[in-house]
């Protein structure tokens, strides 16, 4: 879009697709990403050159971003902002919800005290990536300008899918299954066993179900085949595991339908969204970020944290294939239309300018409370 675009982040983050040299600029697509070297090897991800180079050269920039909590970047970014009076946006991530400030209470709320409050209040504005992020920080009165604009993705990462038919050949899923999909981390917070036992109440008389759960486990694999199997449903259910980027489209493809049964804290929902540029419709806890847009676009259902609620939410999908397909197509329209990269990239610039010059422009949802 024209705007000169310059990362500050450390070699904790490092892109491993890269050489990378510490602390020298590396051009990724016209943005200068500086890996600058971390002193430590903790994820604390302190820098001495990273504080050093915010020091020099923050007062050159018009505006800017912080995307990290709970590390050290934020720290001196925010002061030398502050300092040479450099507006910053910052964006919280779900970071700061209650159920995340839940997570290892003590040691959060003292270090937010400490640092990551003042980095807030002081800040040009917040960054919400849905609505109801934004409602579930109301708590915390932050009286700071906010908007809300999305995540985005790339619409070129899902332009050649895979036919169903060769997807579930691909899979060795016959072709006459219901494939339910979860693809993402196996983590508490995703409600992965209430999704197990809502689908054991879950009766199809018409086809197989499948439910794929898939992804990287994060302490819950053990304790959710050890469900699966007490629950009598290991011939129904597959964990296939970690799954590449090049093989997700492939599981995208092979469902129905996409589930996300998470808990409070799911602040957008990516995973949901990919499945939506897939074509699939998905099911979503009203947790979940993106849920509201879900239902107003009908790319797929919302449901409470319920077993009945999910049981007879799956129920209620496949008792209609014309409908379920119209969800499909409703999904992709609507991924195309809010969450698309070149679309998602114009708001944010627009939310920049509005800070520079404020205004208030109209389509971000801006809120000065």
């Amino acid at each position: 879009m024209g705007h000169d675009v310059t990362v500050y982040t450390t070699t904790i983050g490092q892109d491993r697709r890269l050489m990378v040299p510490p602390d020298k600029p590396v051009d990724l697509g016209k943005v200068m990403v500086f890996y600058f070297k971390t002193n430590f090897n903790t994820g604390f991800a302190f820098s001495q050159t990273l504080y050093k180079a915010c020091h020099q050269e923050l007062q050159e920039f018009d505006i800017v971003h912080l995307a990290s909590f709970w590390c050290f970047p934020g720290i001196p970014a925010g002061f030398e902002a502050r300092k040479h009076r450099v507006p910053y946006v910052i964006s919280t991530h779900g970071t700061l919800v209650p159920y995340s400030m839940a997570q290892k209470p003590f040691k959060k709320w003292l270090y937010f005290k400490i640092i990551e409050e003042e980095n807030l209040r002081k800040a040009s504005a917040i960054h919400y990536t849905a609505y109801l992020e934004r409602e579930q920080m109301a708590y915390l009165d932050f009286d700071r300008p906010s908007f809300v604009i999305p995540n985005g993705l790339d619409y070129g990462e899902f332009e050649r899918l895979p036919e169903k038919e060769s997807a579930r050949k691909e899979l060795g899923i016959p072709k006459d299954t219901r494939v339910i999909l979860y693809l993402g981390r196996l983590h508490a917070r995703k409600g992965l066993d209430l999704l197990l036992r809502a689908f054991a109440s879950f009766k199809n008389d018409y086809a197989p179900t499948l439910l794929i759960l898939a992804g990287p486990d994060e302490g819950q694999l053990h304790r959710l085949q050890n469900l699966a199997a007490a629950l009598d449903l290991q011939p129904r259910v597959w964990f296939p595991g970690f799954i590449t980027p090049e093989k997700r489209n492939v599981f995208l493809r092979a469902a129905d339908v996409m589930a996300l049964i998470a808990h409070p804290g799911e602040n957008f929902g990516y995973a949901a969204v990919e499945a939506m540029f897939a074509g699939i419709p998905v099911l979503v806890s009203n947790h979940v970020g993106i849920s509201r847009e879900v239902v107003a676009d009908g790319a797929g259902v919302a449901v409470p944290l319920t077993i009945d609620a999910v049981a007879n939410a799956i129920i209620d999908i496949f008792s209609n294939p014309e409908r379920l397909a119209a969800k499909g197509r409703a999904a992709a329209a609507s991924a195309r239309r809010r969450y698309e990269i070149d679309i998602v990239a114009r708001q944010m610039a627009m939310a920049y300018e509005d800070i520079l010059t404020g205004r208030r422009s109209p389509g971000l949802s801006w809120s000065d409370e």
